[in-house]
């Protein structure tokens, strides 16, 4: 059986840095470093390769659990997304490997076999080392491939009185941007690439009229919403006998999320993320929540990683959904749509054309009916964010109306 062996190079995080940085100030920031080397399998499973990374995380606090868990599981990301594999394979690995000393684990999905084989204890920080059996994630469907494109606006802070600490006023704008970030960099597909440059409350009301217009207005298929219901902080005060302790600051972070179909208005995922970690900063602090001083603390941290799991939650779940858009305008034997090279259409494409309408049944609940027009439209010609279409058979157009649906399987 042939060997195939590939070295990837990466930016390593030198550990000089890491000992200034902590010995500076930053005392709660955990810096990772993988380094990577990928050796093909030799037995009959062409598809599978052993992966070894390593991950550093510095000490924070003296809780070495917490260290030897980040740096495990910054190891086992990259060596998830080097392999082609899902991010969302993360948290449910590292929970499980790191609950008891056994390391070893088997697993019937995209990680076969995983192993922690190292383990070094410096000063300030730790080294992990594991090695993965993994399964680059099968396609599902045809639909994994298209760009998947979102719009949100920036999430509503119920209690803005918990932003006076640290005078962060612009922390609900600091949180969307920073996820749009993290989904650019943790996927291919998914784009959060419309954020409206304000607040919303999303009341019950009107609801589905408000996620379809946002839908239309940013030309996205997806709409996000969410609301943050905790950002306290919690201080303890040392005791009179240990008067010379430091405070200590704990600050919560507390986000719920719902994702629409924007173009029927039908709800894909509702989902809370809730975290909490340490507040680095006196009470009187002047802190800029767009910095990266900010973003590279232990909190700032927390939040990111509830950022990444929530990417994974909404690829999971639309990564299947099958690309939808608009009927824009209808001429003689041509229709435009919403979609188009900004959503991986070309030319060639086959497109299927459907109308919707409400029934109500006798019990007063009301459904959505999708009306098929018979046959297939090609692309003629595929533009930024629209496409002009054209029946694929007789090229007669007949009841196709503005605002009807074209779909993408």
């Amino acid at each position: 059986m042939l060997g195939i062996r590939t070295f990837a190079k990466l930016f390593l995080v030198s550990i000089s840095s890491v000992k200034r940085r902590y010995q500076a100030r930053y005392a709660n920031v955990a810096f990772f470093m993988a380094l990577f080397c990928l050796t093909a399998v030799t037995t009959g499973q062409s598809h599978a390769a052993w992966y070894e990374a390593k991950g550093q995380a510095v000490i924070v606090n003296g809780n070495k659990e917490k260290a030897r868990r980040d740096a495990t599981e910054e190891a086992l990301k990259q060596a998830l997304l080097f392999a082609g594999a899902s991010i969302s394979s993360v948290q449910q690995l590292t929970n499980g490997l790191l609950e008891s000393e056994d390391i070893t684990i088997s697993s019937t999905g995209e990680v076969d076999h995983l192993e922690l084989t190292d383990e070094i204890w410096h000063k300030d920080y730790v080294t992990v080392s594991v090695r993965a059996d993994i399964f680059p994630a099968a396609k599902q469907c045809n639909a994994v491939e298209y760009d998947k494109n979102i719009a949100t606006s920036y999430f509503m802070v119920e209690n803005r009185n918990h932003l006076v600490e640290g005078k962060i006023p612009n922390f609900s704008e600091a949180v969307t941007r920073k996820l749009a970030t993290e989904m650019s960099a943790q996927t291919q597909n998914l784009n959060l690439a419309y954020i409206a440059p304000h607040t919303t409350r999303w009341g019950v009301n009107g609801l589905e009229e408000n996620v379809r217009a946002l839908s239309q207005q940013s030309n996205a298929q997806f709409v996000l919403i969410g609301s943050i219901s905790d950002v306290s902080v919690e201080r303890q005060r040392p005791s009179s006998f240990a008067f010379w302790k430091e405070e200590k600051a704990t600050r919560y972070f507390s986000l719920s999320i719902k994702v629409f179909d924007g173009i029927n208005s039908g709800l894909l995922l509702q989902q809370d993320y809730v975290t909490e970690a340490k507040w680095p900063f006196d009470r009187f602090a002047d802190v800029d929540e767009f910095s990266s001083t900010f973003w590279r603390t232990e909190y700032g941290n927390a939040i990111k990683k509830q950022m990444q799991q929530l990417t994974a939650d909404i690829n999971e779940t639309i990564a299947c959904q099958p690309m939808t858009g608009r009927v824009l305008n209808v001429a003689g034997s041509h229709i435009s749509v919403s979609l188009g090279r900004d959503n991986g259409i070309k030319n060639g494409d086959e497109l299927f054309v459907y109308q919707t309408s409400e029934i109500i049944d006798r019990h007063g609940k009301a459904y959505l009916q999708y009306h098929i027009y018979p046959g297939a439209f090609v692309v003629e010609n595929a533009y930024g964010n629209t496409a002009k279409l054209i029946h694929k058979d007789s090229g007669i157009i007949a009841n196709i109306q503005e605002s009807d649906f074209v779909i993408k399987r």
